[in-house]
């Protein structure tokens, strides 16, 4: 059985070093974190994971008036009463009033918020209004840097399907579907172009596939008259859009908002919000180290929200809160906030408002930077050697250097030990060829003895027969 354990790790020492080193490598890079990620404000867990001794230490820095004696389901309600927000300096809002219609349909644009080509001013401001706070900074931003250009569209066959889709996994793709010619129209140039320019904002992909040249495909997926494909990334059941000579450009878009929201949570109640997936944390490793929380009473978040839940799905918890209901309006009240819409960013060393420092709008642009510039604070520092193949990391060659030294060492050990035990085997080699010498010797001399003897007795038996026969 020894042998047999003995001959397999010998034989298979290559993938046993592996493993080694992709166990030492996993224990490294874990611990190798950014000192960020392991911080974490005392006030930032979660009292219902805290230990008595933790609750009241918590409780007497705040100075709160209690008896330790007290239910513990009390002194956690109670140390969740007082949440935290970090005070910050009042933006300077724009004036909506002076701004025309071209303006406040740019800002609705990059908002992802959805409007009508007949909506007056007074509509279009109060969009505006409920979608977040627009400062002179943002306007002037807006104004700066004009509309996007329009994403370009990627040409799907059977082929790039899914290899396009997994390549851009994190961006969301509306994909045209071209019916043969013959039997349907197409869906209209102008407002797949003007769908296009509104999505765009939201970093939405593009694509076609023309039906007349993947009819196999069409067929399977009962592509039979013109469509829109929307994928969403992490939804397992992708959309469709039949094409319709009745069809609607805001429902289309308001079908699309409403599908890619999935990832934002609605936060109905305090409890909600003082849990350990909002305001608070279970400890300092938690996964999802960043919430974003907007205040609003809109009743379907606006799209550049979504679109970032969407890309950030499995690394910020999304919510919001209806400020239209009496509980969403009790939150903002225990907050100590006055004014909304409100964008909350919490993190582990304390909630901000995003929307009052420069650079900070209510835009799909500025608010991904913020947020992968955020969350770098809060991923493990990734070493150069990390990027390496599991052949060349550093983990692997260390191994297989000291093995090779270990080898080295043992063969240098056995040369000595077999110089050892020759020289030994000599020693008592040149023992037994002095015995045998002896041996030899003294055989010869009883020999020598038994030969005279037999001469002897020879020589009388001849001297014997002589007398005789005198």
């Amino acid at each position: 059985m020894l042998e047999t354990i003995k001959t397999y790790v010998i034989s298979y020492d290559v993938l046993l070093y592996i493993f080694l080193s992709r166990a030492v490598y996993l224990i490294v890079y874990s611990t190798d974190e950014n000192i960020v990620e392991n911080k974490i404000s005392s006030d930032r867990l979660d009292p219902d994971y805290l230990t008595n001794k933790q609750l009241f230490s918590l409780l007497d820095s705040r100075g709160e008036v209690y008896r330790r004696s007290a239910d513990r389901s009390r002194l956690v309600a109670l140390a969740k009463t007082k949440v935290n927000v970090e005070e910050s300096t009042p933006p300077i809002l724009a004036d909506l009033e002076s701004l025309t219609i071209p303006d406040l349909k740019h800002l609705l644009n990059q908002r992802g918020i959805m409007y009508y080509k007949r909506s007056t001013r007074h509509d279009l401001i109060g969009a505006v209004n409920i979608s977040g706070p627009v400062t002179t900074e943002a306007l002037a931003h807006m104004k700066r840097i004009g509309e996007p250009t329009i994403g370009p569209v990627h040409e799907f066959n059977a082929f790039n399907f899914k290899k396009t889709l997994e390549k851009y996994n994190d961006s969301i793709f509306l994909l045209n579907i071209l019916p043969p010619r013959l039997k349907s129209s197409y869906f209209n140039e102008s407002s797949w172009n003007a769908l296009r320019r509104k999505l765009t904002y939201m970093d939405f992909k593009f694509g076609e596939l023309d039906c007349d040249f993947e009819k196999r495909t069409c067929l399977t997926q009962k592509w039979n008259i013109s469509t829109l494909f929307l994928y969403t990334p992490g939804k397992k059941i992708n959309r469709e859009y039949p094409i319709r000579d009745d069809y609607n450009l805001h429902s289309i878009f308001s079908d699309i908002q409403k599908e890619i929201n999935y990832k934002i949570s609605i936060i109905s109640s305090w409890d909600i919000f003082t849990s350990s997936k909002w305001a608070f944390y279970h400890g300092p490793k938690d996964k999802i180290a960043v919430r974003i929380i907007l205040f609003t009473n809109m009743t379907i978040p606006p799209m550049f929200l979504s679109s970032l839940s969407v890309k950030y799905r499995d690394k910020v918890n999304f919510g919001m809160v209806n400020m239209a209901s009496h509980k969403g309006r009790n939150i903002l009240k225990k907050l100590k906030q006055k004014y909304w819409p409100l964008l909350l960013v919490v993190t582990k060393q304390g909630i901000l408002t995003y929307g009052k420092l420069p650079g900070e709008y209510f835009t799909y642009r500025e608010l991904d930077f913020f947020l992968s510039t955020l969350l770098q604070d809060f991923q493990p520092l990734e070493k150069w050697y990390h990027k390496l193949s599991i052949f060349l990391d550093p983990t692997m060659i260390g191994l297989l250097i000291v093995r090779f030294l270990v080898s080295l060492l043992k063969s240098r050990i056995g040369i000595k030990k077999e110089e050892k035990t020759k020289s030994r085997y000599n020693i008592m080699q040149d023992v037994d060829d002095d015995d045998s010498m002896e041996n030899r010797i003294h055989e010869a001399g009883q020999k020598l003895i038994i030969d005279q003897q037999a001469v002897k007795l020879l020589l009388e038996e001849l001297l014997r027969r002589r007398n005789n026969t005198q």
